[in-house]
């Protein structure tokens, strides 16, 4: 029984004494290399939590990091010819998504200033995925969407490296209080396998496909009303690249305890 309130009074004393950070705010994945040609930047909303180690260690802090953001949101008129002759005209809505998690490690250079540069770290799992809806025309005698909702999803582990400054933000004003919030700015180069994604920078044609294309037709199966003949129609291509993004976050952060 001693034991375990010695145990207790411990794991009491190492939580109160810890410090626990917050952060949310807003990232810009800058796509690099190959992966530039096909998609645009990516939008994300951006929550972490880090904790700092005690003692001659509390320069380092570990946490987890979360994101989730989108590179594309539009929609395009598209006219569809079948075999018999029939012409169906619908609207193709395209919306691209980025969802990532992971670890990530700082490594304050100076403690204890209004500004601290650090060096950062992370690693973890992303998925890009895309929905692809076609409106229903809803013409008796024309052909309709068989599946209305085509779903384009793959993942990556990926690492990233960089840094970054802490500012205090009693820095901006006298009266706060120091060392409870800061504003945190920070670069970091994101890396990792191939992904399977969307090409959102030049949607296709449905009746003039790409020709000699490096992208894989991505085909939604259509229904024609009267003769239930089905018929495939290209919306988009799928390219292949590794992962390869220039992240800038700007983030508002709190100490909890």
């Amino acid at each position: 029984m001693k034991l375990i309130y010695t145990l207790l009074f411990l794991t009491i004393s190492i939580f109160s004494s810890a410090q626990f950070y917050l952060s949310s705010g807003y990232s810009l994945s800058l796509p690099k290399q190959e992966m530039k040609k096909n998609i645009r930047a990516v939008h994300s909303l951006a929550l972490s939590g880090l904790y700092r180690l005690p003692g001659n260690m509390d320069r380092v802090q570990l946490g987890v990091d979360f994101g989730w953001g989108m590179y594309a949101s539009t929609r395009k008129e598209q006219t569809f010819t079948f075999a018999n002759g029939d012409i169906t005209r619908t609207d193709v809505f395209y919306s691209s998504m980025v969802v990532q998690g992971g670890l990530q490690t700082r490594i304050d250079l100076l403690r204890n200033k209004i500004v601290t540069p650090y060096l950062s770290g992370k690693t973890g799992y992303t998925s890009f995925y895309s929905n692809i809806f076609v409106e229903d025309p809803h013409d008796p005698g024309g052909c309709a969407p068989l599946d209305q909702r085509n779903i384009i999803k793959d993942g990556t582990i990926y690492t990233g490296y960089g840094g970054g400054l802490q500012v205090d933000w009693s820095i901006f004003n006298r009266n706060s209080r120091k060392s409870r919030g800061w504003i945190d700015l920070t670069v970091n180069n994101i890396q990792g396998g191939n992904l399977n994604y969307i090409n959102t920078k030049k949607l296709v044609d449905a009746n003039n496909p790409p020709v000699n294309s490096d992208g894989k037709p991505l085909n939604i199966t259509f229904i024609n009303a009267s003769t239930q003949q089905l018929h495939e129609h290209q919306v988009a291509e799928v390219y292949t690249s590794p992962l390869r993004m220039l992240e800038l976050k700007i983030s508002a952060t709190f100490l909890l305890n």
